[in-house]
């Protein structure tokens, strides 16, 4: 028996999809209304939750309307992408079972035929609805692109290659290629379903797949929609070239403009020719011509778009390369330096030629007093030791700050003692006590950074303990936002909260969403997945919930489109309120020309800074680079979200620092881009490289960028200050330059880069490090402490490179520390010169013999000289034989006199090991 799906037995037309009974359809839609419904319900259901629990987040800070505008450039954008990929997918399928209907050849019954035809559209309507939103979500995840689209604003740079702003490639351009490449799998999409559909229909009737003239103008029509989005893409290729990875250096180079760019033009017009040739192909040669048609863009594009540049690269180029790609080299070289603001380093001569001297150490005796003999991870150890005071409490980073204290400029480091409830025992690691009663950490704990204790060597404290002794004022101490991962608690419940404070009961201050109505509970507790939040008899009205504790997820969520500093550090105000401060970059991947770095972006500004307080958990964003074009975009797409940095308070911008981050990120960039000089570029002749030392008992580990509080050069008095020593690329280990950032209000975030000179020999950190392993008397203290059965270990600090006037001092700190306890003592500090190294006990006794040694080399010098000039023939007299002996003995004395010393230091250091040994004789 046949069937025909056309027509009736008479030849009469039958209508679309005939025959089907209502009793069909009801079966149909019996199984696929709960098959679509159900999940569909859900995701609504999902989706209200999640959005109810943002607004009553996003409202407690005050950005209800960040929220509102994030919804709706994503909404809009989801129903927008689904609702066209709806149209062209359904325009499609509608066409495929017009086109497609014929007489099936299958001896089925008409019933069984009826439910096939009926699963059929089933599965069509399935595919659009599961489909159309797949693109649209697609579409929402790229609102930040159409954002800034909405609200460009010009860098006023134009680019070299097409004399393009560049805001055309960092803003249009990716959404005119997002929108290219949307179209390209939409329509491909479309020609393989339509293509999936044409076959399961075929074979539904029995019958082969014969291509008829109605199916070949359709599929025509997807073939012409296909090659003119491809030629799109290459239009738009052509201006890609300006990040192009391909050349000598980033960005087009000669190849590109000369080759690539010429072809992409040609394979444009073949792309559009394929697309004439696909459009007549229902007329003439049928699927022969379209076949060749699209044959031809194919082969074009592989022997000119990969083939022809690559040989034009190898004949052409290569023999030639700088003359052929210098003004390339350049526009790199000057991109790059102005995507990190590389050309606003302000260079100048640094000459290294000074020795130290009691008038240079009286000088610069605050730099001295504050040089940093605390690392940051032994110093965190230490105070896990002798600041954890409860179990619930723990110290989880350690930041480098600058107060004033007794009138006098201090470095200090400081951390946050916060909440570590895992930490408790097991059997108090219940719902209650991790939820509702241990809360909040309790405090900071500061030290400055150059002080601690005779013979223990344990940090002295500005603020210590609980209850708290501090130097500083500090009046809230307690901390419910901070870098702890707990992922919320709730305050304000009929149970006490756990705090060290006599007379604290229960949180008083802002923070959190009220859970003042059942609705609420039942939402964060799906939200949260935790049931108990609903069934708590322990919560009541004036209950708060505290999510998003940690301060870079709180800052995310606000301003997601912002990078984030990986450190935040937490801020004493004047008032004594705790706060937390965090570095916000805007950065792109799209700067023309500019090289990227490690990271992926070839473009950043520390345009804002955040803080947060540790106590309500409220949000600020200041903009410090208003000059930023990206951060003025983001201004005018959130103007209620950001505020200029005079509004921050004078007594926390006094605390914002200048990221390690960025400036790690700059200084990679400036071991070769210090250079703008395209030949010397390209020769690689004064490429630089990180110096290494030995940190923690690691050997080749890159010097760290370090904050110190010193007088740079031409400046009247100490400042703030982050440095990084740099060496020449190679096997030369010696010191070429040093890269400093001021972090002081105002000159916060200028760059300076102080070149030594070249017709001079300065050790650098890899060759000051061997110097410390190669003295005697230092590695004979070493193996002392590191001997088998001693029960300890040598911990090396960072080797700290300190410029004083014209002199170079390096300072290292060493720590002795138990095999079975992160407890380290600071023992000894290493300081070294251009000329000499001494092993103290402390840094004024190290300064204090390096004066006594360059005071006697200079003697030494001066006497040689002396003898030297002596005239040849001439006899000295009885009284200058005597006067030079005289000389002799008082220098021979001295040396015996300092070696002295030196036994006693030593005698006295095996004392005090044999005593932390737990007594015996020496």
């Amino acid at each position: 028996m046949s069937y025909d799906l056309t027509n009736d037995a008479d030849g009469t037309p039958k209508p679309p999809l005939p025959g089907i009974s209502a009793r069909d359809l009801r079966r149909v839609q019996k199984w696929s209304l709960p098959i679509l419904g159900v999940p569909l319900l859900f995701l609504i259901l999902w989706w209200a939750v999640d959005f109810y629990t943002n607004w009553l987040w996003f409202n407690q800070l005050g950005f209800t309307s960040v929220l509102t505008k994030i919804t709706l450039f994503k909404s809009g954008l989801f129903i927008i992408g689904s609702a066209v990929a709806a149209i062209v997918l359904a325009f499609n399928f509608g066409l495929v079972l017009k086109f497609s209907r014929g007489q099936s050849v299958l001896s089925i019954a008409p019933d069984a035929m009826r439910l096939l035809v009926a699963l059929i559209v089933t599965g069509v309507i399935l595919t659009v609805l599961i489909t159309s939103p797949i693109f649209g979500s697609m579409a929402e995840q790229r609102w930040e692109a159409f954002l800034l689209l909405f609200n460009r604003e010009n860098f006023n740079i134009v680019d070299p290659a097409f004399g393009q702003d560049l805001s055309f490639y960092i803003i249009v351009l990716p959404v005119l290629n997002f929108i290219q490449g949307w179209l390209l799998g939409l329509i491909l999409t479309a020609i393989v379903a339509s293509l999936t559909l044409y076959l399961s229909i075929f074979g539904q009737r029995g019958v082969n797949l014969v291509i008829s003239p109605r199916m070949l103008k359709h599929l025509s029509i997807l073939g012409i929609a296909l090659m003119l989005i491809i030629a799109l893409g290459h239009v738009l290729n052509i201006y890609n070239l300006v990040l192009s990875e391909q050349g000598i250096v980033y960005g087009a180079t000669y190849t590109d403009i000369t080759a690539r760019v010429p072809v992409l033009w040609f394979l444009t017009i073949i792309a559009l020719i394929s697309a004439i040739g696909i459009g007549i192909s229902p007329y003439y040669r049928g699927l022969r011509l379209m076949a060749g048609a699209l044959s031809l863009w194919v082969i074009l594009a592989l022997a000119m778009g990969i083939a022809f540049p690559l040989l034009f690269q190898r004949l052409q180029v290569s023999p030639n390369e700088f003359s052929r790609e210098e003004p390339f080299i350049a526009s790199n070289i000057a991109a790059t330096r102005a995507a990190y603001q590389l050309d606003q380093v302000k260079e100048s001569q640094y000459p290294a030629n000074g020795t130290l001297t009691q008038q240079t150490v009286e000088a610069n005796r605050d730099t001295l007093d504050n040089v940093r003999l605390w690392d940051l991870q032994p110093l965190r150890d230490a105070y896990n030791q002798l600041q954890f005071m409860e179990l619930y409490y723990n110290f989880l980073n350690m930041d480098s700050d600058r107060y004033t204290v007794d009138g006098r400029l201090r470095q200090v480091l400081v951390a946050a003692r916060e909440l570590d409830s895992e930490n408790l025992p097991a059997d108090a690691q219940n719902w209650v006590n991790q939820r509702l009663q241990y809360t909040h950490g309790y405090g900071v704990t500061m030290s400055p950074a150059n002080e601690f204790t005779p013979g223990e060597g344990r940090p002295e404290f500005f603020i210590k303990d609980i209850p708290i002794q501090s130097q500083l004022p500090l009046t809230r101490p307690e901390i419910y936002y901070g870098e702890s991962p707990i992922e919320y608690t709730i305050v304000n419940t009929n149970l006490p909260e756990v705090n060290p404070e006599p007379g604290f009961d229960s949180y008083d201050g802002s923070g959190g969403v009220p859970l003042s109505s059942t609705l609420r509970r039942i939402v964060y507790a799906w939200q949260l997945g935790d049931i108990n939040i609903l069934l708590s008899d322990r919560i009541v009205p004036d209950s708060r919930i505290q999510y998003r504790r940690q301060i870079r997820d709180r800052v995310q969520t606000v301003a997601p489109f912002l990078k984030l500093d990986e450190d935040p550090y937490p801020v004493l105000d004047g008032e004594g309120k705790l706060w937390w401060m965090l570095d916000a970059y805007t950065t792109t991947k799209r700067y023309p020309y500019s090289t990227p770095g490690s990271e992926g972006f070839n473009y950043i500004r520390n345009s804002v800074k955040a803080t947060i307080d540790a106590y309500n958990g409220t949000v600020a964003l200041y903009v410090i680079d208003p000059d930023d074009p990206l951060i003025q975009m983001y201004q005018r797409g959130f103007p209620s979200l950001f505020q200029d940095i005079s509004a921050m308070p004078a007594d926390l911008r006094d605390h914002i620092r200048y990221p390690i981050g960025l400036f790690s990120t700059q200084a990679q960039l400036y071991l070769r881009y210090h250079v703008t000089d395209s030949q010397v570029f390209f020769n690689q002749a004064e490429q630089w490289a990180l110096p290494t030392e030995t940190v923690f008992a690691k050997d080749g580990v890159e010097v760290r960028p370090a904050y110190l509080v010193l007088k740079l050069p031409d400046q009247t008095r100490e400042e703030f200050v982050l440095i990084l020593p740099l060496s020449p690329a190679g096997e030369k280990n010696n010191l070429v330059s040093w890269l400093a950032a001021r972090n002081d209000w105002p000159n916060y975030g200028e760059l300076l880069g102080f070149q030594l000179p070249n017709d001079r020999q300065v050790d650098g950190p890899s060759q000051v490090e061997a110097r410390i392993e190669n003295d005697q008397s230092v590695s004979q203290q070493f193996t002392l402490w590191s001997s088998a059965g001693s029960g300890s270990k040598i911990v090396r600090g960072q080797l700290l490179v300190i410029p004083i006037a014209d002199t170079i001092l390096y300072v290292e700190p060493l720590y002795l520390q138990s095999t079975g306890l992160a407890f380290p003592e600071l023992k000894k500090v290493i300081l070294a010169t251009d000329n000499n190294l001494v092993m103290a006990d402390t840094l004024d006794e190290g300064i204090a013999i390096l004066l006594k040694e360059e005071t006697l080399k200079e003697e030494t010098l001066k006497e040689a000289a002396a003898q030297t000039q002596t005239p040849v023939g001439d006899n000295p007299s009885a009284g200058d034989v005597e006067s030079t002996t005289q000389s002799q003995l008082a220098r021979i004395e001295r040396e015996a006199a300092e070696l002295q010393e030196s036994l006693d230091r030593l005698l006295e250091s095996l004392e005090n090991l044999q005593e932390s040994l737990g007594g015996g004789t020496p």
